[in-house]
């Protein structure tokens, strides 16, 4: 009952331990969720940023554009000018012309016209001057209005890269939504399991207190111990006075005297015996409570690994099924319907894709069989080996019907397990040793067993095809072949079942063999 107590109490610990776990989770989680709601509200004032910066763009780009029209119209103005000022230049020439007249026939004048000359040749140089300089400023005008239209491009390319950046906000915050959902549905499910835990601890407190209540009866118990000792104690008196007596009497006994002082002797060997007896105990139960607590922890990871297992296995069974039925079903409709349409080369391409369809279906059911032999849960019951090794051999009889094959049995010891698991190691092995000496003129295989240091070893012989030594470190992998699938038939999954089947009986699995010489598969388990 005690070793009971401490293993609840343990559970309980362990219990509260898986609470505090959870509960950090869950805060954790919705210290998530609210970096990303703030991330989200961050997204949210960028895009608003971003939307005020397009603004800003969209109202440079119409002032740019005005700007243009303006450089434009200044640049008509100056034509007009210009063309002004040629009609200046000819109107001064033709004066001039009237002045070289006038000089001929006014010779006073001439000193006047002269000066004037000089000033109408000095403002038309001042006007040439003033002309170049605006053709000047067109060709800037120009420049600049070539300038605006590179910057009114540019401003268009980062205009369309802030829309595509918004586009990728835009997705980035349906991703943080999705990933939201996605983190509130997980904290819904540890609230369901956190709710689960709290179930399981009321339990536990009500085991508790039922061993609480154990606990008072043992006192109640104690204390009758106590009293009884007392009782032993008075006795113990008596037998002090009568000891006494004795005393007396072994003065004149010293034969007697001799014989009690052995049989003490003996008896304080016995007591020291019984001590360190008890001291193994005390460290037996040590052990045995430690081992308790890491069969829980043990039992509790393979709960998660066989949840995980089992929706590995819906995905497969659903996720991966419906495509390959496509594939073989479609595959069958072209060769039944269009196979006169195709060349030898185009139905052989088929059947290939066909054969592979189903290949790939026989690898999906022995990946479910081998998700399924993790999962099990375990009956031990007495196995009788002999008896079964028989009936897995008559399943066999029709291959083994017409070949010339010696089978010896050794008698092999009964054992503990799952009666189906173990079943199906036989069927693999013998399977096996069937299959890889079958190309033998004459096949021996031997099947024997033994007991071994409290562990029960197997081993099946055969004369077959053998293997390397130095790839045995594969043979119990899922999916490795040491020898090509035109040779032998199979996917490599017989022996990874084997090995996950007795591993999870507490046992393991080796082999040794050589090539074209043979192999011998061995496994143990222990011995209870």
């Amino acid at each position: 009952m005690e070793k009971r107590k401490k293993s609840d109490e343990a559970e309980l610990i362990i219990v509260r331990k898986e609470l505090a776990f959870q509960k950090e989770e869950k805060e954790k989680l919705a210290a998530e969720l609210i970096i990303a709601r703030k991330e989200l509200s961050f997204q949210k004032v960028e895009k608003g940023k971003r939307a005020a910066e397009l603004g800003i763009a969209n109202i440079e780009l119409a002032f740019q554009d005005e700007e243009k029209g303006k450089r434009a119209e200044e640049l008509g103005i100056a034509n007009i000018e210009l063309a002004f000022q040629d009609e200046e230049k000819g109107k001064r020439a033709a004066e001039l012309g009237i002045a070289n007249l006038e000089l001929a026939f006014q010779d006073e004048e001439k000193g006047k016209r002269a000066d004037e000359l000089i000033i109408a040749n000095k403002e038309l140089v001042f006007q040439n001057r003033e002309k170049e300089r605006r053709a000047d400023e067109l060709m800037l005008a120009n420049k600049e209005l070539a300038f605006q239209n590179e910057e009114k491009e540019k401003r268009a390319s980062e205009l369309i890269i802030a829309n595509k950046e918004l586009a990728y906000q835009n997705a980035e915050k349906e991703k943080r939504a999705s990933e939201l959902i996605i983190a509130n549905k997980e904290l819904t499910y540890q609230n369901r399991e956190k709710e689960k835990r709290a179930d399981e601890l009321i339990i536990a407190n009500k085991e508790l207190v039922y061993q609480n209540e154990e606990k008072e009866q043992r006192a109640a118990e104690l204390i009758i111990a106590n009293k009884e000792l007392a009782f032993q104690n008075d006795e113990k008196g008596k037998r002090a006075a009568e000891l006494v007596i004795a005393d007396k009497e072994l003065v004149y006994q010293t034969e007697e005297k001799e014989h009690r002082a052995a049989e003490l002797v003996i008896a304080d060997k016995e007591l020291v015996f019984q001590k360190a007896e008890k001291g193994k105990r005390a460290a037996e139960l040590v052990i045995a409570d430690k081992e308790i607590i890491i069969q829980n922890d043990i039992k509790e990871k393979q709960e998660a690994a066989n949840k995980e297992l089992e929706a590995f296995s819906y995905s497969v069974s659903h996720d991966l099924r419906a495509p390959l039925r496509h594939i073989g079903g479609f595959v069958d409709l072209l060769i039944k319907n269009n196979s006169a349409q195709l060349d030898a080369t185009g139905l052989r391409y088929l059947k290939i894709i066909s054969e592979s369809s189903l290949e790939m279906g026989n690898l999906i059911d022995a990946l479910l069989s081998f998700s399924r032999f993790s999962r099990t849960e375990l009956q031990r019951t007495k196995i009788n080996s002999n008896n079964m090794v028989a009936h897995v051999l008559k399943s066999f009889s029709d291959e083994i019907e017409g070949r010339n094959i010696e089978i010896n049995i050794k008698d092999l010891p009964d054992a503990m397990g799952d009666e189906s698991l173990i079943n199906q190691v036989w069927v693999n092995l013998i399977s096996n040793a069937l299959k890889y000496s079958r190309k033998k003129e004459k096949a021996v295989i031997e099947i024997g067993g033994k007991i071994e240091n409290d562990q029960i070893v197997f081993y099946i012989k055969d004369n077959g095809a053998g293997f390397d030594m130095k790839y045995a470190d594969k043979l119990f992998g899922v999916f490795q072949r040491l020898h090509k699938a035109k040779d032998f038939e199979g996917i490599g999954i017989g022996l990874a079942n084997v090995n996950r089947i007795i591993v999870r009986h507490g046992g393991k699995c080796w082999a040794v063999g050589e090539v074209d010489k043979g192999a011998t598969f061995f496994f143990s388990k222990p011995n209870n």
